[in-house]
């Protein structure tokens, strides 16, 4: 017992200085480290002081009882041990006290030998309480970083993935990376989550690759497309559905990027593609997408054209508010490019520099 209680600190409380005095040289034979107190608030004070691991105390004293020292302490520290003990005590008093948290209950006068063995367990109890939490926040904390390098490895398969199609195309090179940037803000306009926010990231990232179905001449083509080539092109949406659907990975996102792929140029009133869905037939992702794609296309360099102003780009979207693009998502994209000066570039190295 001795190695055991080597110095543990354990408070005392009782408004008896006799007892008081005997629980203390008892402890203090025995290897404790005991600290008294005569009533409930010099007991609390030293309590929030010295934080012990275990409280001795009387269950009927003036002004703060025991019951109330015991409700006080846990809300302090749950894990503290309190023992009660009283020679006056009914069975309600001790059924109330261990119901509220209390480790044990003796009474007066003591049994030197119980009290010892109920103080030995105590204290020990309180180690293993305190051990099994260390060893839990450990894990937690392993699982924290586990977790972080695996969303990291995740996040650059996307990255990677997503430079497949530019490395053919290198008119677009970053078209995806700062679709995904704009969808983001307009998320964060909306007041998305942050796992929402983190799809749409994804969705923005890969929204294009099924453009390593389309031939490169077609993407790198310095004029307008025909009808058929524009048909052509038009595979893309479908081809990224079909290459990522079965990613493991893309599935613990918990939400159907792939579809959402499917869906970017669908518009709101069933003119887009590939399928010619309606307004209530896609996701909100889908919509902000849409959205983000158009403007950053408009406002970027492609082979048949230089870059459109923003306030082209704008014009587009604007025109079209309800009918082809969703009316919240616009306005939130109008936002951010007017707290810009309808800069591209200004909003786009923006949102580079504050991007999660």
């Amino acid at each position: 017992m001795g190695q055991a209680a080597s110095h543990t600190p354990i408070l005392v409380i009782d408004d008896d200085q006799s007892i008081l005095q005997l629980v203390s040289d008892i402890l203090n034979r025995h290897g404790y480290a005991p600290i008294t107190a005569a009533d409930g608030n010099a007991g609390l004070e030293l309590f929030k002081k010295e934080k012990p691991p275990l409280v001795l105390t009387d269950i009927q004293m003036p002004g703060m009882s025991g019951i109330e020292i015991l409700k006080k302490v846990k809300e302090v520290s749950p894990t503290v041990q309190v023992v009660i003990f009283s020679g006056f005590g009914t069975t309600d008093d001790v059924i109330g006290a261990l119901r509220l948290g209390a480790s044990d209950y003796l009474a007066k006068p003591f049994n030197i030998g119980l009290l010892l063995h109920t103080v030995s367990r105590c204290v020990e109890r309180h180690g293993l309480i305190k051990e099994r939490m260390g060893r839990k926040a450990l894990l937690e904390e392993t699982v924290r970083e586990r977790t972080a390098a695996l969303t990291e490895s995740f996040h650059e398969t996307v990255r990677t993935l997503g430079l497949i199609t530019e490395k053919r195309d290198p008119y677009t090179a970053g078209h995806q990376h700062r679709v995904a940037l704009l969808a983001m803000a307009i998320g964060e306009k909306l007041a998305l989550t942050a796992r929402e926010i983190e799809v749409l990231k994804v969705v923005g990232l890969l929204h294009d690759i099924g453009k390593v179905a389309v031939p490169v001449e077609l993407l790198v083509k310095p004029s307008r497309l025909s009808t058929i080539e524009a048909n052509l092109m038009k595979i893309h949406p479908q081809a990224g559905y079909d290459i990522i659907r079965g990613i493991p990975f893309i599935k613990s996102l918990g939400a159907d990027v792939p579809q959402m792929v499917l869906n970017h140029h669908e518009r709101l009133d069933g003119n887009g593609y590939p399928r010619g869905l309606g307004a209530d037939e896609l996701e909100l992702e889908s919509k902000i997408l849409s959205v983000a794609d158009v403007i950053e296309a408009m406002s970027s360099h492609r082979p048949y054209r230089p870059a459109l102003t923003m306030a082209t780009a704008k014009a587009e979207i604007l025109e079209n508010r309800g009918k082809a693009y969703c009316p919240e998502c616009v306005d939130a994209c109008i936002a951010l490019i007017e707290t810009h000066k309808d800069d591209s570039k200004r909003l786009f190295d923006y949102l580079d520099a504050h991007s999660l």
